[in-house]
């Protein structure tokens, strides 16, 4: 337990940390809500704090927090039965601000609580994963392991006293042998080392418990060193649970067949899950004990053990077939299926066995539809909390698990269970097509009305927007189960195209639509049967034949359909009960019977579902090549049957087939083996035909054939196989090439070579380049070259040698008729004669020129004007590189212009968002948060925060202030009863000075010693006193004036000593002076104590002048200081409320501006409808009629609009009006949206501004009533030290009439205290009856028992000095009818004293005993004839001195004392309860601020968020040519949406 480190620490601090894990649990709740309102994609921190803080709670955190808690509510009874805290004794329970802070950690405890115990019944993995540390059976055990902590900290904290103790070890026993017991026991984790620890920790508990109940008994009687035993016994407790392990062989031997409770099936097939998992020799040993044990006692007909080695059960396994499982695992999962299943049907309402099951089924079986199935089941029967969040969990996974592994089904097929929710997701999907068709009908009927309603067109927006995402989500919903539903994506594409106004993206989706259902069409041929009826095979299209594996039908055919007869060639009946060898060459039908067998024997799935091509044997003896796929299919009669589907090939060359065994002796032939190579079934049938006799060149290049390329194969038929006398004269052009390609045979049963499959296809180009070069090879070809040219009459290439003259000057490629083509050689020869002879003419005239002709020229250049230069145009040299590069500059700066511009239209076109609707697309739906609504959201951030500053701010202002002032009411009290405590020593003193002047009357030595000591005591317990309230007073922490200050640190007061001289000191130093000389006269001896004596002088003169002035004007002081301080704080406080009402006006401003700012922003987003022209909304609102129209009809082909000649029409219109100059509609907008968000922030700030308000309120209720009270507590406090000052006084007069009082005569301050007796008592009376009304009972009460009532039992017990009896008896029971007549008494006593002593004083022939009315008797205390200083001091004896006298010590110091604690405390409750209020409004603002901004706010924001972005997607629904066409659109979306949230 922690509590007794929490003396380390104030309660303050304790109250500090309490709030901190508070917070730390109210942060939990917090993200939970956050996450339900995330607009990102992922919260990853977020998760990965609330997981942090969940493993933490639920471990080191728990009890320390929760111990935290509960010590705030521990508390006790101390001797005054007062209720106070178990570590601090000075805080009152329940009382106070502790109400607030016990009310608050009893929240805790049960937030604290629900959290740990909800995330401890839920997470943790159900699934048996033995290396997953959160792996266990469920987490019922960690919440019973809670709970157990919660009642031992519950029993540490309130069952504390020694009467509970066998109560307390009762609970702490029966609950640490349930966690015992549940821990290791039950052993619920599947980690072995997490087990062990549980299992450790709950033994080493009860092992502490036992030895706590042992010592409870027995220590001190039987036994000693409790402790040392379990420290001796960890060791080997910790070692004895690490040892065992529990092998649980009675789980084993459970009778199913007699099994009562479910919870014996549950721990039985747990136990087996986890020896399968283990894998380990004992387990698996185990395990083959178990499967006998079953064998031999199971009493069911379809027991798997017993049906195993059946001949029809073989292939039942073949879920396994992706798994490396032994025999003996698949036996126990079969075993364990059989377990689950039939015990299910025993127990069908236990919940836990269904959820068991299913998790078998799914992690173990891999059957997830079954294991979904049982999720439905055990959801229909009432399931416990966190069975349903298992459920929920789990139906989640499987099925996204499910969509997976459908997905990654390549053939598209789907399960009847998925196939049955995908039909139903069709028809959700068409249904939600059609709404949201309906929807947008309804926008653009809105926009076409005269005056368009954009409230109502963004509510009908919203509606839009969440059917397009229903639509959107059932569609990836869809695509999840399977990626082949071209149906669904061609509804969905046209719903694009024609709804929502996205051509490109409908296009795409068409186009991809179009491939899946080429594909399917192209895989339906392929596909296996499903059903196995004969009404369904004889419509399938694909060659079916259904064989037996039964015994008695071995390999038959039990079925085929009317494909199979056709491509065999037989009639059913022909083919049913015969045997599947009858189809197959006799090559493979020899060892066929025998493959069969031993694919029976061995469960060889490698050919199954799989296609293969085989060579099938048709009734006319001849083979041909098929596609071969089988698929083993459970029949109606639970046999097992093998369905065979064939795929004729598909040739695209002239091709044949040839089968031999292994001496190359000709088997079987194809038909197109006739008229290829001339051999038919008869031939080989009749005599045996090598492979040579037809190639006799054949094995020469057998290992070329058989590889994978082939070879050439050269056949040239041989004189028996030519009958045709026209064949033989050509038989030299009739050689065929081949393409050979040769396979082995191999029979798999043996591993030997049966014989080869041979393929022979016509290679066309070697025949028909053979056949050309032999026609012309005859031809002398030196010197020409061979060209091919199409020969129009005949539309053939011909091959000819030719001139290369010809080649070369005339296209050859086309021959023409012969006239033409003899006409364009003619003219061909003739021009190139003719040019020759001129060209040679030409050339010897210019030679004879060049010989006579004179150079005119020469000397002369040549130069130009080039770049505003003269050039020599013969020197090539004279340009510089730099001008070569500006000599084309005309051309070159136009072509490089024409590439900046190109490049600059190319950047425009990247950055223009309007050159494709995917592009505008990915701008407008980027889901950013929009900048209007970041303002909002740190705007309303820094208002929160400011709020939350403000509270705290004035919360701990408040409380500053109250402890300032409570500690300022103490001060006060402090310094007045300095007061009264100084003059109880000047009284000391007197009363010493008269015993030594025999001025009582004493019997006897004893009473005076007895007397002199009571004084001397009462002096000491001053002087003690004084010196307590002095380093008070001086070591306060409390802001005092600069007055007071200043006051204390001057030299005030003038102290006369003894030999007459007089010093300045401050009021410490004066005290202490005082103090010091009181101590000097406590030690004297009663001889000293004299009138003479210097120290006796100093204390009686200084006490009585100068100080008691100073100590006055201090008290007075103090109350002003309490008076400004309560005054000042209520300014303090208005100025908290003018700061809180500012910020929360500029807030709201703000606020209010940027919430109609996003308003505005809608509305704009909106507004720009109104800019499509009434044909073009009308052109919408038709398309989307037309397509809602056909969807309805059912024309799922024609759900496209078609565009006749009214559409085109209709489109040109549209177009036509686009261009056409319009003026803006008005709008209205009835949207109350932003009305509601503004009240709802005003009422929050309203809220807001009332809690600042009511704390003003209350604390300026509070301070104003202080403030009226401050007279009153000036006035008692005050009170005590007067009356005794009047005392005192009056009796100085006795003294020394000419000793100053005050500074001033004696007998007038005498005269004035008399008067002032009954001006302060009168003012007390006054104004305690002005403060009822706001005065705390406490005092109330106090004063009507110490006025009115009886005060003797509250002096009694408040002095201790007295006894009730007493004080009933005294002054002639005048104190016991209330103060009130006490005081009374008090003040006659004393004027009458002063009375008499008029009448003494001056006149010493004045009869005594006349004066005296028997009150007093005299005595010459002066031992000689003054006789009026011996009357003076008989006064001191007289009855009414001394009745006074004791008033003045006992009781008015008692009672004015009581009054003042009891008007000090009056007003500590009143502050504190006040204090409570203040905090109990504060944590209640702080709350409602949290719950605001997180439940409220947040949402409102991510509400905002989404309008935003939802108005904004509405922009989609206007077709990228509208846009294009309409200026005032295209603006908006680039200012307003590109520029402000996306940068491009």
């Amino acid at each position: 337990m922690l509590v007794p480190y929490f003396e380390m620490v104030s309660f303050i601090g304790l109250i500090s940390m309490m709030y901190t894990c508070l917070s730390l649990v109210l942060l939990g709740y917090m993200l939970i809500i956050l996450l339900n309102y995330r607009l990102q994609s992922s919260f990853s921190l977020i998760v990965q704090v609330l997981r942090a803080l969940i493993k933490l709670f639920l471990s080191i955190l728990y009890m320390p927090i929760m111990d935290l808690f509960f010590s705030i509510l521990a508390c006790d009874e101390n001797e005054k039965g007062n209720s106070v805290h178990q570590l601090y004794s000075d805080i009152n329970c329940w009382e106070g601000t502790h109400i607030v802070h016990g009310i608050v950690s009893i929240f805790g405890i049960l937030f604290f609580y629900l959290f740990c115990i909800t995330f401890a019944l839920l997470y943790y993995e159900p699934r048996f994963l033995p290396m997953n540390p959160q792996s266990k059976k469920n987490g019922r055990y960690l919440a019973i392991f809670l709970t157990y902590e919660l009642v031992m900290i519950i029993c540490y904290t309130f069952i504390v006293e020694k009467q509970y103790d066998y109560l307390f070890i009762l609970i702490i026993g029966i609950g640490s042998f349930l966690v015992f017991w549940k821990m290791h026991v039950e052993n619920p984790h599947n980690n072995k080392y997490i087990a062990k620890a549980w299992s450790i920790l709950s033994a080493v508990n009860m092992w502490g418990v036992i030895l706590l109940c042992f010592a409870k008994f027995l220590e001190g009687q039987l036994f000693f060193g409790t402790i040392y035993a379990w420290l001796f016994g960890l060791p080997f407790m910790t070692a004895a649970v690490l040892k065992s392990d529990k092998l649980n062989y009675e789980l084993l031997l459970t009778n199913l067949n007699k099994v009562s409770d479910p919870q014996e099936v549950l721990n039985l097939t747990d136990y087996l899950i986890k020896l399968h998992k283990a894998q380990d020799t004992d387990s698996q040993l185990m395990i083959d004990g178990f499967l006998e044990i079953h064998r031999a006692t199971c009493a069911k007909e379809d027991c798997y053990l017993k049906q195993k080695r059946c001949q029809n059960q073989r292939i039942q396994k073949s879920f396994f077939k992706d798994q490396t499982l032994s025999e003996r695992d698949i036996d126990i999962l079969m075993v364990l299926g059989q377990i689950y299943f039939n015990q299910i049907k025993k127990f069908p309402n236990e919940i836990s066995l269904r959820i068991r099951y299913s998790l078998f089924l799914f992690d173990l079986m891999k059957q997830r539809q079954q294991a979904i199935n049982e999720l439905l089941q055990a959801e229909q029967q009432c399931p416990s909390f966190d069975q349903e969040f298992i459920i929920y969990r789990y139906k989640q996974i499987i099925e996204f698990e499910m969509n997976l592994a459908q997905n990654e089904n390549t053939n598209g097929n789907l399960d009847v269970a998925t196939e049955l929710t995908f039909q139903n997701n069709m028809r959700q999907f068409q249904n939600k097509i059609e709404r949201a068709t309906l929807m947008h009908m309804d926008f653009w009927s809105q926009l076409q009305e005269d005056q368009p309603d954009l409230g109502k067109m963004n509510e009908i927006g919203s509606k839009i927007n969440q059917a397009i995402i229903q639509v959107e989500e059932l569609w990836n919903k869809m695509q999840k189960m399977t990626q082949n539903l071209p149906k669904a994506m061609r509804l969905y594409a046209k719903f694009i195209i024609e709804v929502l106004q996205d051509k490109d993206y409908g296009e795409e989706l068409l186009d991809k639509s179009k491939k899946l259902q080429q594909q399917n069409l192209k895989i339906r041929n392929q596909q296996m049967i499903q059903l196995l009826n004969n009404e369904d095979l004889c419509y399938e299209s694909n060659a079916i034949i259904m064989v037996s594996t039964a015994p008695e039908k071995f390999a038959q055919i039990i079925n085929i359909n009317l494909s199979c007869c056709n491509l065999f060639g037989y009639i059913k009946s022909e083919m049913i009960n015969r045997k599947i060898n009858i189809f197959m060459p006799s090559l493979y039908s020899k060892f066929h019977d025998s493959y069969f067998d031993r694919f029976m024997q061995t469960n060889d799935n490698k050919n199954i579902n799989k296609e293969r091509l085989i060579f099938v044997k048709l009734k006319s003896n001849y083979i041909t090549p098929c596609f071969l796929t089988l698929k083993i299919i459970q029949s109606q009669d639970d046999n097992l049957q093998l369905a065979a589907q064939f795929r004729p090939t598909k040739c695209f060359k002239p091709t044949c087939y040839l089968i031999v065994d292994a001496d190359e002796l000709i088997d079987c032939v194809s038909a197109s083996c006739i008229p290829i190579l001339n051999l038919d079934y008869k031939s080989i049938s009749h005599r045996k035909i090598m492979l040579t006799d037809l190639f006799p060149n054949f094995s020469q290049s057998k290992q070329q054939y058989l590889s994978k390329n082939g070879g050439i194969l050269h056949y040239k038929p041989s004189d028996q196989q030519i009958s045709n006398k026209i064949i033989k004269d050509e038989k030299e052009e009739s050689e065929i090439f081949f393409n050979c390609y040769m396979n082995e045979i191999i029979n798999d049963t043996n591993g030997i070579l049966a014989g080869y499959v041979i393929r022979l296809e016509i290679n066309w180009n070697e025949k028909s380049i053979n056949q050309e070069l032999n026609v012309h090879h005859h031809q002398n070809n030196n010197g020409l070259s061979l060209q091919f040219r199409f020969n129009l009459r005949l539309a053939i290439y011909q091959g000819e040698f030719v001139a290369e003259l010809n080649s070369q000057r005339v296209d050859q490629t086309v021959i023409w008729d012969q006239v033409d083509l003899s006409s364009m050689i003619s003219s061909n020869q003739l021009e190139i004669q003719n040019s020759g002879i001129q060209k040679y003419l030409i050339r010897a005239d210019n030679n004879d020129q060049q010989k006579n002709q004179i150079n005119y020229g020469e000397g002369i250049v040549i130069v130009r004007l080039f770049e505003n230069r003269i050039q020599d145009i013969n020197d090539q040299d004279i340009i510089s590189d730099e001008e070569n590069e500006g000599k084309n500059s005309v051309f070159e700066r136009n072509q490089n212009q024409d590439q900046e511009i190109k490049g600059q239209l190319e950047i425009n076109e990247k950055n223009n968002i309007f050159r494709s609707r995917k592009h505008l697309s990915q701008i407008i739906n980027n889901y950013q948060i929009p900048k209007v609504i970041t303002k909002v959201n740190w705007t309303a951030n820094i208002l929160a925060i400011i709020l939350i500053v403000l509270s705290f701010t004035d919360f701990f202002i408040i409380y500053d202030q109250y402890e300032d002032i409570y500690k300022t009411i103490v001060l006060v009290k402090n310094q007045n009863q300095r007061n009264a405590e100084l003059q109880t020593i000047t009284t000391s003193i007197q009363n010493l000075l008269m015993l030594n002047m025999d001025v009582w009357d004493f019997t006897n030595k004893q009473e005076q010693l007895e007397y002199e000591n009571l004084w001397k005591k009462k002096l000491n317990q001053s002087i003690n006193n004084i010196d307590s309230l002095n380093k008070e007073l001086m070591l306060t922490d409390v802001n005092l004036s600069n007055e007071i200050m200043e006051m204390m640190n001057t030299d005030v007061v003038n102290m006369r000593s003894s030999d007459g001289s007089s010093q300045m000191f401050d009021l410490s130093e004066a005290i202490q002076q005082l103090l010091s000389k009181s101590i000097i006269i406590k030690d004297k001896p009663i001889s000293q104590i004299s009138l003479e004596d210097g120290d006796v002088n100093f204390v009686l003169f200084n006490s009585l002048n100068s100080l008691i002035f100073q100590l006055r004007a201090f008290s007075t002081l103090y109350a002003n200081e309490l008076r400004i301080k309560s005054e000042n704080n209520k300014d303090t406080f208005l100025l908290i409320l003018s700061i809180s009402a500012a910020a929360l006006g500029v807030g709201l401003f703000i606020l209010l501006i940027a919430i109609v700012s996003v308003n505005k922003t809608q509305e704009e987003m909106l507004a720009i409808f109104i800019d499509l022209p009434d044909k073009t909304t009308k052109y919408l609102f038709n398309k989307a009629e037309n397509f809602i129209s056909n969807l309805q009809m059912g024309e799922d082909d024609d759900l496209i609009s078609e565009m006749d000649e009214l559409e085109r029409d209709g489109q040109d219109e549209l177009n036509k009006s686009l261009k056409a100059k319009r003026k803006r509609r008005k709008y209205k907008n009835t949207n109350k949206e932003q009305r509601n968000f503004i009240l709802g922030i005003l009422i929050f700030i309203l809220i807001a501004q009332i809690y600042f308000a009511l704390n003003y309120l209350l604390s300026k209720t509070f301070l104003t009533d202080l403030n009226q009270m401050i007279p009153e507590i000036n006035a008692t406090a005050r009170a005590e030290s007067f009356y005794r000052f009047v005392d005192i006084s009056e009796r100085s007069l006795f003294l020394d009439r000419n000793q100053t009082i005050m500074n001033q005569d004696a007998y007038e301050i005498v005269k004035n205290n008399l008067n002032g007796l009954y001006s302060l008592d009168s003012s007390i009376h006054q104004e305690h009856a002005l403060n009822v009304e706001i005065t705390s009972q406490i005092y109330l009460d106090s004063f009507k028992q110490i006025f009115m009532e009886q005060p003797c039992t509250i002096i009694s017990n408040f002095l201790n000095e007295i006894t009730e009896q007493e004080c009933q008896v005294f002054a002639d029971g005048a104190i016991y009818q209330g103060m009130a007549v006490g005081i009374s008494r008090y003040f006659e006593n004393l004027r009458y004293i002063i009375t008499i002593y008029d009448q003494f004083w001056g006149n010493p022939n004045v009869n005594f005993t006349s004066l005296a009315r028997g009150f007093g008797k005299f005595k010459n205390i002066t031992k000689d004839n003054d006789n009026v200083r011996n009357f003076i001091l008989n006064l001191n004896n007289f009855n009414q001195t001394k009745e006074a006298r004791e008033i003045q010590d006992s009781y008015n110091r008692g009672a004015f004392r009581f009054l003042v604690s009891s008007m000090i405390e009056g007003i500590r409750q009143d502050m504190e309860s006040h204090k409570t209020q203040i905090l109990g409004l504060f944590i209640v603002f702080e709350g409602l601020l949290l719950m605001a901004y997180f439940l409220m706010w947040l949402p409102l924001v991510a509400k905002l968020t989404k309008d935003i972005w939802r108005t904004r997607s509405m922009i989609l629904m206007i077709p990228l040519g509208v846009i294009q066409s309409i200026k005032s659109i295209k603006t908006f979306i680039k200012m307003n949406i590109q520029i402000n949230d996306v940068d491009v």
